[in-house]
């Protein structure tokens, strides 16, 4: 255990490397167009999964890592009432209106719920290794794979890239599922006794639930709409070209995402003891660690801008400025912290919903007034981006009786990477590779050492690995 944060940190790095190469072999096999087309049929489910059965994954981090033991009872009746039913009134009216290639989205939904369930729990648990290693690792190298060996095969197509997508999900269900009857062979007949003889005692909130899912709503018309939008009003090109942007988004998020995973069973056990004082150190601590990625991110993407769109593609060129910009805003908003999370893991869901819903319009505003714009969906997602985010962070410094880290501090936090951005221009290497790997990995290795001498980020990544062996020892 003593090793499991800087794990999770490998882990999530090597999810990103394996998301940019997967994205590399698809474009160079079907071109920027063919990519949109995927990227379209994956968004579709993603939209289907997010509008509809993504809130149960907070119900999982929220009940089980606030004590509750298991959600078996709640979680068969969910789906046996709820979601079977919805997929299959989807599956028929798919069918009744004879577009039967459209099933591979509702089924691609399903599977994605049953994947990000167990995965969810997992992190409840304090299973990390194993929930980030099947989420992020195993199903993008099973696809990247795949993908590989059809084009050496010359017998890759869109379809069959969209059923791999397909198969990605199936693996890692199995990975999940493998992993948990290793941990549970022994007592799990103790356990079915428990839950079988009224044990499981549940006082789950449907409320806090829908609450949880039209969150994920907003959140599906912010992630998944856009590029949606771009194909079918401006085509598959522009439609890649979004795709392709929104890339980095992803690529930020494996820097939020896990980081923010990780410590959001922590958000809902410090709120159910009442420690504000432990929510503000905790929050500041992933402040600190994000930016130790965000930093070198953003002398890559600000400083080298061409040399990462002709590894993407080089039909790309054209939209250095705007692939630049939209960057830099999602870096911002990645080094602000998990405000969402914290949000919805302390019983702030709703003001999390308004903040999210009032930047969804904003973003629709602005969609209209640049409609005549080929890339419009761009616009609009960067300033939705911007508006949530530094709301959010408003909300948080409110609720948390001061902001987690000062507004200098902060400031300070982007000397070095700005630095390192004015070196690149100034010096012409814009367009080198090996400038851009030596500058990020200067800017990185700076503020790891920086964080370790000042001790704040050594002592929270201590803490945290203290409070993991102390939860281990309980447990045993």
């Amino acid at each position: 255990m003593n090793l499991i944060f800087m794990i999770s940190i490998v882990l999530k790095a090597a999810g990103a490397v394996l998301e940019i190469l997967l994205q590399i072999v698809i474009t160079r096999g079907i071109g920027v167009s063919g990519y949109g087309s995927y990227t379209t049929w994956i968004n579709a489910a993603d939209l289907l999964f997010w509008c509809l059965f993504s809130g149960i994954v907070k119900c999982n981090t929220f009940y089980l890592s606030g004590g509750q033991n298991a959600l078996r009872i709640f979680k068969r009746k969910y789906y046996t009432r709820y979601v079977i039913p919805v997929i299959i009134c989807i599956c028929a009216a798919v069918w009744c209106g004879g577009q039967t290639e459209y099933l591979i989205i509702a089924v691609i939904a399903l599977a994605e719920l049953g994947m990000l369930d167990q995965s969810s729990c997992l992190l409840a648990e304090g299973r990390y290794i194993v929930s980030l290693t099947g989420e992020y690792v195993f199903g993008r190298l099973f696809l990247l794979g795949g993908v590989f060996t059809l084009q050496l095969m010359g017998r890759f197509s869109l379809n069959k890239a969209v059923a791999l997508y397909l198969i990605q999900y199936i693996f890692v269900i199995l990975f999940f599922l493998a992993a948990e009857k290793r941990k549970e062979r022994a007592a799990r007949k103790g356990a079915d006794q428990q839950e079988d003889g009224g044990g499981d005692q549940q006082n789950i909130s449907v409320r806090k639930l829908l609450r949880y899912q039209r969150a994920d709503i907003m959140q599906a018309m912010i992630g998944q709409m856009p590029v949606i939008l771009q194909y079918f009003f401006a085509g598959a090109f522009e439609a890649g070209v979004v795709a392709i942007v929104l890339l980095v988004k992803k690529l930020i998020n494996f820097i939020s995402g896990p980081t923010a995973k990780i410590f959001l069973p922590e958000f809902s056990r410090l709120y159910h003891r009442k420690d504000k004082d432990g929510l503000k150190r905790e929050f500041s601590s992933i402040m600190r660690i994000q930016m130790l990625f965000a930093g070198p991110l953003a002398v890559v993407l600000a400083g080298y801008p061409e040399v990462v769109l002709r590894i993407l593609a080089e039909e790309l060129l054209p939209y250095a400025g705007l692939f630049t910009g939209c960057s830099l805003i999602f870096i911002l908003a990645a080094t602000l912290g998990p405000c969402g999370g914290l949000m919805q893991m302390t019983g702030n869901e709703r003001m999390d919903n308004r903040c999210r819903e009032a930047a969804v319009l904003f973003m629709l505003g602005v969609f209209a007034v640049m409609h005549k714009d080929p890339l419009f969906a761009l616009y609009g997602l960067g300033a939705q981006t911007l508006a949530e985010s530094v709301s959010k962070y408003i909300f948080v410094c409110r609720w948390l009786d001061g902001a987690p880290v000062r507004l200098s501090t902060y400031l300070s936090w982007w000397i070095l990477p700005a630095a390192g951005v004015g070196i690149t221009r100034l010096a012409h290497w814009q367009d080198s590779l090996v400038m851009m790997i030596l500058c990020a990995g200067a800017v990185f290795c700076i503020q790891f050492v920086t964080e370790m001498k000042n001790g704040k980020g050594q002592l929270a990544l201590r803490r945290h690995i203290r409070r993991q062996d102390e939860k281990k020892n309980t447990d045993d």
